[in-house]
């Protein structure tokens, strides 16, 4: 879960009153699987949860319209992270660290996603496994996505990400962190952007997001760039899950051209800056500032 903790401003060694505080899911693939259900697709969710916490994750994503798998189990308690915003619009992350899952219950969760899955399923494999005994488990998520011949989203970091691209995902969602550690040097402008996809595999799907300064998309053999819209933020966790979840919407269900696809997609990760939320957005904004998206070809 994420604890949402508004002040005024924050000091360091001072008393520092809370104006208000608010709680909504955590977690990048449960950020995903409620906001499709948000947009009207049906999926099916997958994940370990535990206590009270985990019983109201569950919850939550089951009230949206989610299908739950997920393995509940009565102590720890799953997480709670603590994000600090101030007046001026400064987001500080405070996470709790995860308890390390056993490889007995990790088994039991790849079980339900071998039996709950079909060929040709879209599978969306987000967020790291640091906390898992079974240092192999997301390789072994990518086995079975590959075994039943699934449409595969990736959004994971690190060696995981590196690992993951020679299975061929259709889909990679780096920041520019993130393709800085697949390159092997550092990415700072556009310009290091553009030349380090050229050095990626040919995935039919590539955005690096690049925070204020928009995104660059790679598909079909040619790249577009959009730029960021000017919104009144109030908290910019959750944008990338957000981002990720349009994307995959706007390529499998909607029957719009690419560029309002990339609108559409730019438009819903604005929309969920402008929540106090880390996850959900309002389409009404969405449509409104799908139109203000401006998006150019750069090759």
């Amino acid at each position: 879960m994420d604890r949402i903790i508004e002040v005024d401003t924050f000091h360091l060694n001072r008393m520092n009153r809370i104006q208000d505080t608010v709680d909504c899911i955590g977690g990048k693939g449960t950020h995903i699987a409620y906001n499709l259900s948000l947009l009207g697709v049906e999926n099916r969710t997958f994940g370990i949860a535990s206590g009270n916490t985990g019983k109201e994750i569950i919850r939550i994503l089951e009230d949206c319209g989610a299908t739950t798998e997920y393995i509940w189990r009565q102590t720890p308690e799953s997480r709670t992270n603590y994000l600090l915003i101030d007046g001026h619009k400064n987001c500080t992350f405070l996470a709790e660290a995860g308890h390390m899952l056993n490889t007995r219950i990790t088994d039991e969760l790849l079980d339900r996603v071998r039996s709950h899955t079909e060929t040709n399923d879209i599978l969306v494999i987000a967020g790291d496994a640091s906390n898992v005994e079974d240092e192999h488990i997301q390789m072994k998520l990518l086995d079975i996505a590959r075994a039943k011949e699934m449409k595969l989203y990736l959004d994971s970091s690190g060696a995981f990400m590196q690992k993951g691209i020679a299975y061929h995902p259709y889909m990679i969602k780096p920041n520019m962190e993130e393709l800085a550690e697949l390159v092997g040097y550092e990415v700072h402008t556009p310009e290091d952007v553009v030349a380090a996809i050229g050095r990626l595999p040919d995935i039919p799907m590539i955005m690096v997001s690049m925070g204020a300064d928009g995104w660059i998309f790679r598909f079909g053999g040619k790249l577009r760039r959009g730029h960021g819209l000017r919104v009144p933020v109030k908290n910019t966790a959750g944008c990338g899950d957000a981002l990720l979840s349009a994307l995959l919407y706007a390529f499998e269900y909607a029957d719009t051209d690419l560029d309002g696809k990339l609108a559409f997609a730019t438009a819903l990760s604005a929309s969920c800056a402008m929540t106090d939320m880390t996850a959900g957005f309002d389409i009404r904004d969405v449509k409104r500032l799908q139109k203000d998206v401006l998006i150019e070809e750069i090759s």
